[in-house]
């Protein structure tokens, strides 16, 4: 039996040990989300990692800060979001409408591409015609990969 003075010391040498791993960690930061669109349809109800990211128009570009989603604390680690997304109104940009479909429901486990900043502010979803998803994060405000194509409307 451990008499209460032994306990002491052990409860105070437990709680310096977590106080100082606590601080050697650097903090994350909250993040917003860019998504960009390079597909004919329309792209509703993304999630990230559990957090409502909003949704993006076919061929379109849209951001908006997601409660929750933080950048990694450290910058060399590798990061996979589980990412969520679906599929509905097909665009013609002919007439600039979209056409009903039935909405697809899909998931993706997403790597992060590294290396990334120590200090992003962007976290940065592309979504390709493929059924591809990248992630980023981004310091700078980001830029699409793929341009619109020639009589886009929106």
């Amino acid at each position: 039996m451990i008499d209460d003075m032994k306990r002491n010391w052990l409860k105070w040498l437990g709680l310096a040990a977590v106080s100082g791993c606590a601080q050697a960690q650097p903090k994350s930061r909250s993040v917003s989300t860019v998504k960009f669109n390079y597909t004919d349809r329309y792209i509703g109800d993304v999630v990230v990692d559990g957090a409502w990211t909003g949704s993006v128009d076919a061929y379109g570009g849209g951001g908006g800060l997601a409660q929750g989603l933080l950048a990694p604390s450290d910058p060399n680690r590798k990061v996979v979001l589980k990412v969520k997304w679906r599929l509905s109104g097909l665009y013609d940009i002919a007439s600039n409408t979209y056409s009903r479909l039935p909405e697809e429901e899909f998931a993706a486990d997403v790597p992060v591409s590294l290396p990334y900043p120590a200090n992003p502010s962007y976290l940065v979803l592309h979504f390709y015609p493929n059924g591809l998803v990248e992630a980023e994060l981004e310091a700078d405000r980001p830029k699409r990969r793929v341009p619109q194509p020639p009589g886009y409307h929106r």
